[in-house]
C-alpha cells in the first residue's frame, strides 16, 4: 500500500504555505486566502558533483563591457555604464518619473541596437504618447504589452535585444508560483527568471520597481539580493527636482548620486547640482546658511533655513523640513545647553532648499548656524560654507570630504569656509579663507 500524500494549503496572496487550512495567513494577514494544492514531490534522482575552478585559470575570459546610455549623471551612477549581462531593479513612488528616465535611456540607447520594452501597466496608445512628447522616434525601439512572465522570456529569447526593460516586475506573474501579481512568491519569480536570462544570455535587464510606504521596494529583501544592482529615484512630485541615487551596485560604489530636473521633455541633467539648492550664492538672509555634503563622490551645496518666531503656546512647535526631526531637536537643546540660547520661548521651523534631504550630519553645524541666525537677527558671513558634527558637548567633529568640499565651493565662488579644528594643518587652499572652529563659540565669533 503507497504512502497517502499529505495535503497542502497555500495562501493565494504571498505564497505563504501550511500543513493546514489557515483562516488568516500569518505571512501578509490576509483572510481566509488558502486554497488546496499537490505537495511538491522532491527529487531523489543522484546529483553529481560540481567541478570548482581555480580562481587564477585562464579558461574564463575577464570582462566588464559596459552600454553607454550617453547620459552622464545615470551613467556615473552605474559605475561607468550598464554592464552586459546584468540586471537592475530601480525603484521609487510613482509618478517620480521612473518610466520617463527608462523610456529616454530605451530611445538613446535603440539608435544602436534593438531595445525591447515590456510594460505591464500601460497601453501601447499610452507608451507611444508619451515617446511622442519626449521627442523619442526609433525603428529599434518595440514595445510589448504583456504580463505573462513566460510568453516575455519567449520573446526575448526569439527577439534577442540588446537591452530589456519590464516595467514593472509588480504586474508580472507566472505560472511556476502561487499568489496574485505583486505578491511575494510572483515578484520572486519573476525576477528569479529574469535573472537567468540575462545570465545566460548576456542580456542586460532593467526591472523597475515600485515602493512601499516605508519606503523599500515593494516585495521580499530577497528580490533586491538576486540583483546586481538596485537604485532609487528620488524627490517630491511637486518639486522639479529629482535624485538618483545607487543602493546596491555589484560592478561600482553605492556611494554615487545624480541629479535630475523635471522638464516637459523629460528629465535633464543637472550639470551644476549645487546651484539647484541655493537659493542665494552672495549675501543671504536672516536665519540662512550654506551647508556642503557629500552624494557619493560629489560635493553638493545646500542652503539650510532657520525661522524663530515667538510662540503663543505653553509648548512651542518645533517643525523639521528637509531634514530629520530629532536631529533637529539635538541641535536645539545643544544650543539651549551649551550657548545658552533661550529658543524655549519660540516655535522653531527649519527647511532645506529645494526639497532636498539632509541624511548627513556634516551640516549639523550649519543647522544650529541658521537657528542662531534667525535668534540674533544677524545674517551669516558673506559667500561662507559651513559643515561639521555637532557633538553633545558643543564640540565641532570632522567629516569625510572636506578638502573636496572646500576645492568645488571655491570654484562656485565661495570665499569663506568654517570647518571643524581636526583638519587644521591638513588642508590648505589659496584665495580662501578657512576658518577652523572648535565648538559652537568659536564659530559664533567667526560667522556674526
Amino acid at each position: 500500500m503507497g504512502k497517502k500524500k499529505s495535503k497542502e494549503y497555500v495562501c493565494t496572496v504571498c505564497g505563504y504555505r501550511s500543513p493546514i487550512k489557515l483562516g488568516k495567513c500569518p505571512e501578509c494577514g490576509s483572510w481566509n486566502s488558502f486554497a488546496e494544492v499537490e505537495p511538491e514531490e522532491k527529487s531523489r534522482t543522484k546529483i553529481a558533483p560540481a567541478k570548482p575552478i581555480s580562481i587564477n585559470s585562464n579558461s574564463i575570459k575577464i570582462s566588464e563591457e559596459r552600454i553607454k546610455t550617453g547620459m552622464e549623471e545615470f551613467d556615473r551612477v552605474l559605475g561607468g555604464g550598464i554592464v552586459k549581462g546584468s540586471i537592475i531593479l530601480i525603484g521609487g513612488e510613482p509618478g517620480i518619473g521612473k518610466s520617463t528616465l527608462l523610456l529616454q535611456i530605451a530611445g538613446i540607447l535603440s539608435k544602436n541596437g534593438k531595445v525591447l520594452y515590456i510594460s505591464g501597466e500601460e497601453s501601447y496608445l499610452q507608451i507611444r504618447m508619451r515617446a511622442n512628447r519626449l521627442g523619442i522616434s526609433s525603428e529599434s525601439l518595440f514595445i510589448l504589452i504583456e504580463q505573462n512572465m513566460e510568453k516575455i522570456k519567449e520573446t526575448i529569447l526569439a527577439e534577442n535585444p540588446n537591452l530589456v526593460i519590464i516595467d514593472s516586475v509588480q504586474t508580472m506573474q507566472t505560472a511556476e508560483a502561487e499568489g496574485a501579481p505583486g505578491s511575494v512568491s510572483q515578484v520572486r519569480e519573476c525576477t528569479r527568471i529574469a535573472t537567468e536570462i540575462s545570465k545566460t544570455k548576456g542580456i542586460p535587464v532593467i526591472l523597475v520597481g515600485h515602493v512601499t510606504k516605508k519606503g523599500g521596494i515593494a516585495g521580499p529583501k530577497t528580490v533586491e539580493h538576486m540583483v546586481d544592482g538596485v537604485f532609487y529615484l528620488e524627490g517630491e512630485r511637486m518639486d522639479v527636482m529629482r535624485l538618483f541615487r545607487s543602493v546596491k551596485n555589484r560592478f561600482g560604489t553605492t556611494n554615487e548620486a545624480g541629479i535630475f530636473e523635471m522638464r516637459e521633455k523629460g528629465l535633464v541633467e543637472v550639470k551644476n547640482p549645487s546651484l539647484a539648492f541655493i537659493s542665494d550664492e552672495g549675501t543671504l538672509p536672516i536665519g540662512s546658511a550654506i551647508t556642503a555634503v557629500m552624494e557619493g563622490t560629489l560635493p553638493l551645496f545646500v542652503e539650510v533655513q532657520a525661522l524663530a518666531t515667538p510662540t503663543y503656546f505653553p509648548i512651542p512647535r518645533r517643525v523639521a523640513n528637509g531634514m530629520d526631526y530629532n536631529r533637529m531637536l539635538l541641535i536645539s537643546a545643544i544650543l539651549e545647553k551649551r550657548m545658552h540660547l533661550k529658543i524655549g520661548g519660540f516655535d522653531l521651523y527649519t527647511n532645506s532648499v529645494g526639497g532636498f534631504k539632509l541624511t548627513s550630519r556634516s551640516s549639523d553645524l550649519a543647522v544650529a548656524v541658521s537657528i542662531m541666525s534667525s535668534v540674533f537677527e544677524k545674517p551669516v558671513l558673506e559667500k561662507s560654507v559651513i559643515f561639521g558634527e555637532l557633538g553633545l558637548g558643543g564640540e565641532v567633529r570632522p567629516t569625510i570630504g572636506a578638502e573636496r568640499k572646500v576645492k568645488q565651493g571655491k570654484r562656485l565662488g565661495f570665499k569663506n569656509f568654517v570647518l571643524p579644528a581636526f583638519f587644521k594643518g591638513k588642508i590648505e587652499e589659496k584665495d580662501a579663507n578657512l576658518f577652523f572652529v572648535k565648538d559652537l563659540n568659536e564659530t559664533k565669533e567667526v560667522v556674526f
